[in-house]
């Protein structure tokens, strides 16, 4: 009997609220993704009784009702009820009502995130030039051009933030990228640049009367945000209201001879006046000699994790870029931050607690966990440590922001004794171990000592968390249960007629009941397995054709030569990367063989951006078979037997 995928749309459709609740919908493999306006409005039990609908997941702020392999036409036929389909810019909530600080940190991650490869990149570039000018201090002076074109690689990022900036904020708020960095590009304009002030500001004049103040805007971040979200209000409504025939050209135009004098008129001087609002508050914190870079040191030691669980260390970044964004005279005129110089003090004593756990931990996959996640820790990613380890148990957590808060005041109070009362400071750098470098600051007659106090409170605060949890943690009977490699039975298995299954990537092969996710731990949307991989890229599992290549190229669909249809579904929720990240070679109705790259991902964005790389490997049409059997558990090499469809 066919399926009646209107009426599976109609009931969805219904059941969720109607369309004065829906903002959004977008689709992943298996699943719609409803953005509410109110969550509580839906009836789950009305959703799950539709036909066709398999189960109902709220997280993220979604909505989330599982389809399974028959999603996309569903998902055609809520669009044809006039269902708003596609991401929620920011300026349209995310389901949920959202508080000014949750759209304001929601909008900074956002807008940062794009580019934070690129600047843990000239971070390490500035580290290497500071090691280098150390090492060879006439090299500067030279003359010699490799110092200039090394030099312009790590600082043009900052000089030319606006411009980047403009063109995140493009993204999130909707305005055509290209205008946006227009926009940017304003700001720092050499005939622009020529008229930075050499103090705070400038006053010139604009049509005749003196009311334009000039500031400095290179390496700047609020006047760019603010200029563009300004902009594509105005934008999104010049194209809705223009006549088609000329709006191409008219709406951009008009954005920008409106925005951008208002930018320098209003914008730029309000914000920059903010800018140095937020700097000069740190910088006077500091300036309480001794006394404030203890006091910084301390609740940033402490505090800086907590931001981490609840994203409001994306408030933070912000102040940091604006402290770098001039000379500072303390420090042998070099970009310098002091509110950022302590968090790699509260970064590395998550990773010594973490470490201390696995050591406790008798349980092989959990200590295994363990030890990567702290792995990761040494390289700035705490967040697997903090959801998956310290936090949970709750004391690892707070006896590693204890011992990170006694080391950054050591590091503030040995800082000042350094640096005449002003703390520690660091360039801009990168993530984890590569961010000590910065800690060397070229022409100051301290840098080794900054450094060398940046490190061993480091190493205080990482041996602090390490002995503190190590004495108190008390695993629980699952960490201290050995567990046996799953034994795998195919002795019923009529291994000769049975159709095959061969794995996609190199990897660790787990039960399918053991997947993170629970729609598919459930089995929801098929029997299969899940898979630890280790290698970027995916190969064909069968010989087929590919049915589906999902918009977000997150996932496969692939009917084998036999009738399986087999979906191949790349990490845990990385659909909300929008296919960032993702490199697809097939396309749909191409005929494929066993062993044949299919898909290519980029492991690091995807881990950066908080997302599980775990893959299932599911016959999303287990109901047609009498049995779908795994063929074998732990390691396994691409073109691996793993699983048997009888």
């Amino acid at each position: 009997m066919a399926k009646d995928f209107a009426k599976t749309a109609q009931g969805v459709f219904d059941g969720v609220g109607g369309r004065e609740n829906i903002r959004s919908v977008v689709h992943c493999a298996t699943r719609l993704r409803f953005t509410l306006i109110d969550q509580a409005k839906a009836n789950d039990d009305a959703v799950k009784s539709v036909s066709n609908v398999v189960s109902v997941v709220k997280a993220g702020g979604l909505y989330q009702v599982v389809i399974g392999n028959d999603v996309h036409e569903v998902f055609v036929e809520l669009e044809k009820l006039g269902v708003p389909t596609g991401a929620v810019s920011s300026g349209s909530g995310a389901g949920e009502k959202q508080s000014l600080g949750d759209m304001l940190i929601g909008t900074i991650s956002g807008v940062f995130t794009p580019i934070l490869a690129a600047l843990m990149g000239i971070g390490i570039i500035k580290g290497v030039l500071a090691i280098l000018t150390v090492a060879l201090p006439d090299w500067a002076k030279s003359g010699d051009m490799s110092y200039t074109v090394l030099h312009a690689a790590g600082d043009a990022l900052m000089y030319f933030l606006p411009i980047l900036i403009a063109y995140t904020a493009s993204q999130r708020f909707g305005l055509d990228p290209i205008v946006g960095m227009v926009i940017g590009g304003a700001l720092v304009y050499p005939s622009v640049v020529a008229q930075y002030p050499f103090g705070p500001w400038g006053v010139h004049k604009f049509l005749g009367l003196d009311i334009l103040v000039m500031m400095r805007y290179s390496s700047t971040v609020l006047p760019s945000i603010f200029a563009v979200y300004g902009a594509s209000c105005l934008y999104k409504h010049l194209r809705k209201t223009l006549p088609s025939s000329v709006k191409n050209f008219i709406a951009p135009f008009l954005t920008l001879v409106i925005t951008v004098p208002l930018m320098f008129l209003i914008i730029g001087p309000v914000f920059g006046i903010v800018g140095l609002g937020l700097q000069s508050g740190i910088t006077s914190m500091v300036a309480i000699r001794f006394v404030g870079p203890i006091i910084l040191g301390l609740i940033m030691g402490a505090f800086w994790q907590v931001l981490v669980i609840f994203g409001l260390h994306w408030a933070i970044v912000p102040i940091g870029i604006q402290e770098a964004s001039v000379p500072n005279p303390i420090f042998a005129n070099n970009h310098v931050r002091y509110i950022m110089a302590y968090v790699q003090i509260a970064v590395i004593a998550q990773v010594g607690a973490v470490f201390a756990m696995a050591l406790k931990i008798k349980n092989s996959e959990r200590r295994s966990a363990a030890i990567a996640a702290g792995l990761g820790g040494v390289f700035g990613i705490t967040e697997p440590i903090i959801y998956g380890f310290t936090l949970p148990k709750k004391k690892p957590f707070m006896l590693a922001c204890i011992s990170g808060a006694v080391s950054g005041a050591l590091a503030g109070l040995f800082g000042s004794i350094n640096s005449g009362g002003y703390g520690i400071a660091q360039q801009i750098g990168a993530m984890g171990i590569f961010t000590y470098p910065s800690y060397l600051l070229p022409g100051y007659a301290g840098s080794t000592m900054n450094f060398m106090i940046a490190l061993l409170a480091s190493i205080l605060s990482l041996a602090g968390a390490f002995i503190l949890v190590y004495i108190t943690y008390k695993p629980d009977e699952v960490e201290l249960k050995t567990v046996e490699a799953v034994v795998i039975d195919t002795s019923k298995v009529d291994t000769a007629h049975a159709k095959k299954v061969y794995a996609p990537v190199k990897g660790r092969v787990l039960p399918i009941t053991q997947s993170a996710d629970p729609v598919h731990q459930q089995e929801a949307v098929g029997k299969g397995i899940c898979l630890m991989p280790l290698g970027g890229k995916i190969f064909s599992p069968c010989d087929g054709k590919v049915e589906m290549v999902f918009d977000t190229k997150h996932a496969i669909s692939i009917t084998s030569t036999g009738g399986l249809e087999i979906l191949i579904h790349c990490g845990i929720d990385t659909v909300k990367l929008g296919g960032k990240g993702f490199t697809t070679h097939v396309k749909e109705e191409e005929e494929v063989k066993a062993g044949q790259l299919i898909l290519e991902y980029d492991r690091d964005l995807i881990a950066r951006a908080g997302y599980s790389l775990e893959t299932q490997v599911v016959v999303a049409n287990s109901g047609d078979y009498k049995a779908v059997t795994q063929a074998r558990s732990g390691d396994c090499n691409v073109g691996d037997l793993i699983l048997y469809v009888e």
